[in-house]
């Protein structure tokens, strides 16, 4: 019985140092989002390719949007959005997508987040 105690303080202990839920939280927010057809005012807009800190990305014929979490309304199936402002979600659309696949290295050569 104490022993497990123990455990169960030093489990505690490791999750709140590593960060472990933080990452669990950005993962599952991230398996919520993407993947499903995007629709605002029940006509489609696109399909949720991916997530950034403060919206997510939706890719559609036209090109890339990035889409705020303030705007959803629901999310199951598919993502309904309410209003938001598109020529911003468009700009900041084309940025993600011209920075989605740069690498940035420091003044050692060495590769960053």
């Amino acid at each position: 019985m104490v022993f497990m105690s123990i455990l169960k303080k030093i489990s505690n202990f490791l999750k709140k140092n590593t960060g472990a839920s933080e990452k669990e939280d950005n993962k599952s927010r991230a398996h919520g989002y993407t993947g499903k057809f995007v629709k605002q005012n029940g006509i489609d807009i696109g399909e949720s390719i991916g997530v950034t800190e403060t919206g997510f990305i939706v890719k559609n014929s036209e090109g890339f949007m990035s889409i705020p979490f303030e705007a959803v309304v629901t999310n199951s199936e598919i993502i309904a959005v309410g209003d938001f402002n598109r020529e911003e979600s468009i700009q900041l659309g084309k940025e993600w997508f011209e920075r989605k696949d740069t690498l940035k290295f420091d003044e050692k050569g060495m590769l960053v987040k």
